[in-house]
């Protein structure tokens, strides 16, 4: 009986020392199912970080992609206006040459017809200056001044050149400048108007001023 009993304690410590060991594997096993559990959390936390970190960056990539594409089309359409300004500037460049040369071919007409003109007054006085000539070659009438022999104004004594043309009186038949015969009035038996100097213009006015 003693024997049995001693057995039986033997047994229940041998239990007692599998239950202890049994309580403390599983203490361990819990610490590290613990563990791995807050592991595992951490992985998922980092892990929908990374998610997130992926879908922003693929919304800015997309956005990116819009802006270059934008930016394109822009740069498109800065080439398309610098293509039409530079055509515009050739245009302009064109017509501006075009009316240049109109104004040069307008300059030319006009100093043509200047001269034009200049040499009619000049064929105008000649033959008038002949027919006066004629006239005092008859007898009577005003004597004219020779006009190759007057190389200078009666009236302000400068020198005739080009551009201070010699021009008769009609009146007294010296020889002025356009700014000293620059009139004009009918003298007695001609109601045409002719050129006269300061002068006689001032004399003739005022006959006419006492005889009306």
């Amino acid at each position: 009986m003693t024997e049995t009993f001693q057995k039986l304690d033997e047994q229940r410590k041998e239990l007692d020392g599998v239950r202890a060991r049994t309580e403390e594997k599983a203490k361990v096993l819990a610490a590290e199912a613990a563990e791995k559990t807050a592991r595992a959390k951490d992985v998922e936390r980092e892990l929908k970080l990374e998610r997130e970190w992926r879908t922003s960056l693929q919304e800015t990539s997309i956005s990116n992609v819009e802006r270059i594409s934008q930016l394109r089309q822009e740069n498109d359409q800065l080439k398309q206006i610098s293509e039409s300004y530079l055509a515009l500037q050739e245009e302009h460049y064109a017509l501006k040459e075009v009316c240049a040369e109109q104004e040069r071919t307008l300059e030319e007409l006009g100093a043509q017809l200047s001269t034009a003109k200049l040499a009619t007054v000049e064929l105008r006085e000649a033959a008038d200056n002949a027919q006066r000539q004629s006239q005092q070659d008859g007898g009577g009438g005003t004597a004219w001044a020779n006009d190759r022999q007057v190389t200078h104004c009666k009236g302000c004594n400068r020198e005739f050149n080009l551009t201070r043309r010699k021009h008769h009186c009609r009146n007294c038949g010296n020889i002025f400048c356009n700014a000293c015969s620059d009139n004009t009035t009918s003298l007695t038996g001609n109601a045409k108007q002719v050129r006269v100097c300061d002068d006689c213009y001032v004399l003739l006015v005022g006959r006419y001023a006492v005889l009306n």
